[in-house]
């Protein structure tokens, strides 16, 4: 699952260059250190309809009939806001939108929690190359409005060390396919391909941040939401899980690494 994302200023000029798309508007630009899926706020995207330039869309995904939205996100929560990969020519929500409607969301990273019995450690994942990572997408479109949801995937070896309970990530396309997913007339199985078989290539990293980072009523879009916070238990922890694997991802090398620093001098 993926319930809160930053995309962290850098400059509309790169962001239009690393997603080969120019932004409709300056004002369309949105950066933010935390934002929460619950708030249902606007964010970047690149759409299927319009794959030449940075839109905005909605988080969080109703059925395109929907009269109320806001009375079907209650009724909905987290189901609006992720759609899982593995029944998404199913669900009502995205069944057409899949062939018709899908995006690339551009994040600079994420948070997910991290567990130790029952204490929640959030992390955030991000590139550890300064660059954008592409969360794949499917929205609908009511009265001029996209509404979003962020596919996932079982995690990988990487991802299953950071999000240990769900075992859930969103969907990273390496960014040599994003091109592809915003593709008309793709088949299903051009489309399974694209979800499950090209994980970004992008080197990641992952450490604990504020505990407060994926308690979606707390006020965390601040810098601070962004710094390492030490705590040597998920360490010990992490590394006795690590040497249990029988495969290693060479991002674990970048898990909870080295000691905290700020990122804003």
């Amino acid at each position: 699952m993926c319930y809160s994302t930053s995309n962290r200023e850098k400059s509309r000029s790169q962001m239009e260059r690393e997603l080969e798309a120019q932004l409709k508007a300056r004002k369309d630009y949105i950066s933010f250190y935390w934002r929460t899926g619950f708030a249902h706020l606007p964010m970047n995207a690149v759409t299927q309809e319009d794959p030449k330039h940075i839109d905005v869309v909605t988080w969080g995904i109703v059925e395109p009939w929907t009269k109320d939205v806001k009375e079907r996100w209650k009724k909905l929560g987290g189901k609006s806001l992720n759609t899982q990969s593995e029944y998404v020519f199913d669900n009502n929500r995205s069944s057409e939108a899949i062939h018709k409607r899908r995006c690339i969301i551009p994040v600079t990273g994420y948070f997910e929690p991290y567990y130790i019995k029952k204490d929640s450690y959030p992390h955030i994942v991000q590139p550890v190359n300064e660059t954008y990572l592409g969360l794949l997408g499917v929205y609908n479109t009511i009265d001029g409005v996209n509404y979003a949801s962020i596919l996932t995937a079982d995690a990988n070896g990487f991802m299953q060390m950071v999000h240990n309970q769900k075992k859930r990530q969103p969907i990273m396309l390496d960014p040599y396919h994003w091109e592809s997913w915003l593709h008309d007339d793709l088949s299903n199985g051009q489309l399974n391909q694209l979800m499950f078989q090209n994980d970004t290539a992008q080197e990641l990293e992952a450490y604990t941040v504020l505990r407060s980072a994926t308690n979606s009523r707390a006020e965390n879009n601040v810098p601070e939401i962004l710094e390492q916070q030490v705590f040597p238990e998920v360490r010990e922890k992490q590394q006795y899980d690590i040497r249990q694997l029988d495969m290693y991802d060479e991002n674990l090398d970048n898990l909870n690494r080295g000691e905290p620093t700020s990122l804003f001098g």
